[in-house]
């Protein structure tokens, strides 16, 4: 199950739900690092995958570093950008 805005409530809710065996994993769509920090170290269970924009346009390094050093999936979208950027 994929949260894609960045309320800890909410990741909360999520964890309960993978507590009590209702979801198997639980992952976010688009955090920055600071969201995912914040889920993880307030957290009880880190987040699986983060699902981003992620291609040749838009590399964001810092960000999937990050995910790789805590154990967080990058899950790419758009891999050829977008049609309605203008890069």
């Amino acid at each position: 199950m994929l949260i894609f805005f960045s309320g800890q409530v909410s990741f909360q809710a999520m964890e309960k739900l993978q507590e009590e065996g209702l979801v198997k994993s639980i992952g976010v769509s688009n955090f920055n690092t600071y969201q995912l920090k914040r889920v993880i170290n307030e957290g009880k269970i880190p987040p699986v995958t983060n699902q981003v924009e992620l291609h040749p346009y838009l590399i964001q390094e810092d960000l999937v570093k990050f995910c790789h050093d805590n154990n967080v999936v990058v899950t790419g979208y758009s891999p050829l950008g977008s049609t309605d950027r203008p890069w």
